[in-house]
């Protein structure tokens, strides 16, 4: 599901920016494809992956930042709490659908040489909520509350804004990369484990393939961006939200309760 309403998000997105006279299935074949050669190769491949665009990603989202600089109006940050507390609530039940994934590392477990300790689980945990903070403070303090509210994706609306002297403007381009590197990891990433989860050494790249046609599938059916959009927030991220804290929650209480055994083991 994850991995579906990521390349949905995706084929959206691209529609309105960039692929308005290409067609759907060309763009998703194309992606898909891409996606699929990752997630076939294993988990060495995708980690691979990631660690090469993570620098990029990083000093692009830095670069637009600081570029956009002197569009910012910090003041419009403040007062925090102008609506209430109500809200900032709200907002933490949608960041934690983003949050709670950390969970999918434990899945990961059985293809690491070493054993995955807390602190950088920790320091994974402080730089998603820089990623957060970052983007959600610029479209503010450039757009406004209100004007930010009304933008989908406001993290990529700074792009536009972003521009050097008289001729060097438009570069916003430069967000299609963003976008395309974190989509491509999330969706061969979602699909390896699912894959792993499901299938038998007899019948893996069969399962591998019909898993990404459903995928496919699901997103070549007609579904308007103003539906998809009131679906994933009325719907899809509270609920994740609150089955992957439910997750953690037993898994955490199983860990406990193992320990305590274990320890009564040695004693006795």
């Amino acid at each position: 599901i994850n991995a579906f309403i990521t390349i949905k998000f995706t084929v959206i997105w691209a529609k309105a920016n960039y692929t308005h006279d290409i067609p759907n299935i060309v763009v998703i074949s194309l992606f898909t494809f891409i996606c699929i050669f990752a997630t076939y190769k294993g988990i060495r491949t995708i980690s691979t992956l990631a660690l090469l665009f993570l620098p990029f990603v990083t000093f692009f989202g830095i670069f637009v930042g600081l570029g956009n600089t002197s569009n910012k109006n910090y003041e419009l940050l403040f007062p925090v709490f102008e609506s209430g507390y109500r809200n900032t609530l709200n907002g933490i039940l949608y960041t934690s659908a983003g949050y709670l994934e950390i969970i999918v590392f434990l899945f990961l477990t059985p293809y690491l040489k070493n054993k995955l300790k807390a602190k950088w689980l920790l320091l994974v945990g402080v730089i998603l909520i820089m990623l957060t903070l970052g983007p959600l403070m610029g479209a503010i303090a450039e757009f406004g509350s209100v004007e930010a509210v009304k933008m989908r994706n406001p993290a990529y609306e700074q792009w536009k804004l972003l521009r050097f002297g008289y001729y060097i403007t438009r570069l916003d381009f430069l967000s299609i990369f963003q976008w395309l590197s974190g989509a491509l990891i999330r969706i061969s990433l979602c699909l390896f484990i699912g894959h792993k989860l499901i299938s038998n050494s007899k019948h893996q790249k069969g399962i591998l393939l019909s898993l990404y046609f459903l995928i496919v599938f699901g997103t070549l059916i007609h579904w308007d961006a103003t539906s998809f959009f009131y679906f994933i927030y009325k719907y899809f991220f509270p609920i994740s939200s609150l089955f992957l804290l439910s997750a953690a929650i037993i898994l955490l209480f199983l860990i406990i309760k193992k320990g305590k055994g274990k320890g009564k083991g040695e004693t006795l």
